[in-house]
């Protein structure tokens, strides 16, 4: 289970709109598991706009940046919940 709900200070790019979120999981280098990320992302496919994935070997980290279109509150939650239940996440900023 992840110690903290969330990390701060991470500098990206611009993904989205004022009205849309962006989702950053994070795992150690080779501890990302893709297809857990998309299995939690299923039921929200349609409010996916686009999904980066970054290797950051000199801070010893794989992301996942998911640009997320318009999506309810409690749904965002739920996400953010269930990414920090999982053992492999480092970290999850919804931002």
């Amino acid at each position: 289970m992840n110690s903290g709900p969330f990390e701060t200070g991470v500098d990206l790019p611009s993904m989205h709109s004022a009205n849309d979120h962006r989702l950053i999981v994070r795992a150690r280098i080779q501890g990302m598991r893709i297809a857990a990320i998309w299995q939690v992302l299923l039921p929200f496919s349609r409010n996916i706009e686009k999904v980066k994935i970054t290797t950051l070997p000199e801070d010893g980290f794989e992301q996942v940046t998911i640009a997320l279109r318009p999506t309810p509150r409690e749904a965002l939650d739920l996400i953010v919940t269930r990414f920090n239940n999982m053992p492999w996440v480092t970290s999850t900023i919804l931002c």
